[in-house]
């Protein structure tokens, strides 16, 4: 099953759930049927029980299948038939989501804030941001989960050069390329309809209910480094936290 073409750059782990997912899309494992067990998984690929463990769960973040105790891995729905689902817990798991996920841009540039864009990073009109826009696409998949609008403070100089041809999350090359540590991430959630742009990037219906996260990375000196904006198609995404008292 092993697949000669996989893309040798990516975590073997997100390889392995690449070829399970088009083993769903084949038929293979029809809606309803079992995966193989970890233990089979790690004989058949050459792989350690924990890329296992991590491959079926990249599975089960795309709402592709559901483990059920005394049960197994059960596929629950076709590629093109789920929404993908993001835990986060704290920002180590935003990055999981970026390697996940492929961050397409269509622009990246320069642009003079407007007054609301202003107001929501809580900086004065006019000034000039980098600006980039783009589609996010879970790996192997090629319908967009969102459209991103990312908003990065002037003090990264020569940033859009480094966007360009990667896929990865921006706060980190933030911090490889420019040594500035993340320490606080802000992140809000609003339900918002699609207006015809979006929807139209996305090939979704306008009007339709979508959901607009927004984040605020800052440094330790409290500056605001990148502003993100994803909005996703009601249909598509789901975002699941874990509180314990």
């Amino acid at each position: 099953m092993t697949n000669p073409s996989a893309d040798a750059a990516q975590p073997r782990y997100l390889q392995i759930a690449l070829e399970l997912k088009q083993a769903i899309a084949s038929g293979r494992y029809p809606v309803g049927s079992k995966l193989p067990t970890e233990a089979v998984l790690c004989g058949q690929f050459g792989i350690s029980r924990f890329t296992a463990r991590e491959a079926v769960r990249v599975l089960s973040a795309a709402g592709l299948v559901t483990r059920r105790q005394r049960v197994g891995t059960v596929v629950t729905a076709l590629p093109d038939d789920a929404r993908y689902s993001h835990e986060a817990r704290s920002v180590r798991d935003l990055l999981q989501y970026a390697q996940e996920t492929q961050l397409r841009f269509a622009f990246v540039g320069r642009v003079p804030l407007s007054r609301a864009q202003a107001r929501e990073l809580d900086t004065e009109a006019g000034q000039e941001w980098i600006y980039a826009m783009g589609l996010r696409i879970v790996t192997g998949e090629t319908r967009p989960i969102c459209i991103t609008r990312l908003y990065l403070n002037p003090v990264l100089k020569g940033i859009e050069g480094k966007l360009r041809g990667r896929h990865g999350a921006v706060y980190a090359l933030i911090e490889a390329e420019y040594g500035i540590g993340i320490e606080r991430v802000e992140q809000e959630l609003q339900a918002v309809l699609l207006d015809t742009d979006d929807a139209a990037n996305l090939g979704g219906t306008p009007g339709g209910p979508a959901l607009r996260v927004v984040r605020r990375y800052f440094d330790a000196r409290g500056r605001l480094l990148e502003f993100a904006e994803n909005v996703h198609p009601g249909d598509r995404f789901s975002y699941r936290m874990q509180l314990r008292k």
